[in-house]
């Protein structure tokens, strides 16, 4: 039996748009009336994802969510585990390669957001979400002095050359992956999604065979091949897809994720 359900945001819980579809915030609340702890697993930094979660309306904020990719579990009050920080050589030495192949980018800690470009992209983007309690980007002079620990890199994948060059800096200890379809990040390995929902399954007791998971993207891949049961939306990539225990026939723009529940849990 389902006791946690793990799902992903952008392009999975969500409309192309950024709200959630009735017929979604439906199938939540049936879960929820089951007793079913319903979170959200997503590569946002927590401000932002809190502002979404806010809007299904159903008093989920007070639930501890997976943040930045698996970097924090966090509900409205505070966040209360961080995991997967670079060591800061580590951070340094690939800030310099990155520099040296001309990408822009922005540095996610668990608190901020940074970048040192003021024509930045990126920043537009991530500035965007409405609703959000503080301002988390910020302009830095340079990023080889970002304070607090760093959790990963983020890139505008603009054409196939940028996303060679990024997949081109891997190595052992690195995970170079899409976070959504404009978006690529480089973190370490020991950061991912479902071994923050793992730990938030033990503050509930709830077992592996137990969770859930939800996705569409290359950051959902390991809670999606790894939980009791994985589920993708129809629009997922084909990698996605590929370790799915099932795979929906809605995208994330036609209830999806309410088709899913409805189909294999409720």
């Amino acid at each position: 039996m389902i006791k946690l359900i793990a799902t992903d945001l952008d392009d999975t819980l969500l409309t192309d748009d950024k709200y959630v579809t009735e017929g979604n915030r439906k199938a939540i609340q049936a879960c929820l009336d089951k007793g079913i702890h319903f979170v959200t697993a997503s590569g946002r930094f927590n401000e932002s994802q809190l502002a979404l979660i806010k809007r299904i309306d159903l008093n989920l904020e007070k639930e501890l969510h997976i943040g930045d990719g698996g970097g924090t579990l966090f509900n409205e009050d505070k966040i209360h585990n961080t995991f997967g920080i670079m060591e800061k050589s580590f951070y340094l030495e690939l800030l310099s390669e990155v520099r040296a192949m001309g990408l822009p980018c922005m540095v996610a800690t668990y608190e901020n957001i940074y970048y040192d470009q003021k024509d930045q992209p990126l920043s537009a983007i991530y500035g965007k979400v409405e609703g959000v309690r503080r301002p988390y980007v910020h302009y830095i002079d340079d990023l080889s002095d970002v304070p607090n620990k760093v959790l990963k890199l983020i890139f505008l994948r603009e054409n196939e050359a940028v996303y060679n060059k990024l997949m081109s800096l891997k190595r052992p200890g690195m995970s170079v992956f899409m976070s959504t379809k404009q978006l690529m990040e480089i973190t370490a390995d020991d950061l991912c999604k479902f071994k923050a929902v793992c730990a938030l399954a033990k503050k509930l007791g709830i077992e592996k065979k137990e969770i859930c998971c939800i996705g569409d993207s290359e950051n959902d891949i390991g809670m999606v091949r790894d939980a009791g049961l994985g589920l993708s939306v129809k629009n997922a990539l084909p990698s996605v897809k590929a370790v799915s225990d099932a795979v929906g026939i809605k995208t994330n723009n036609e209830d999806g994720v309410a088709w899913l529940l409805e189909k294999h849990i409720l």
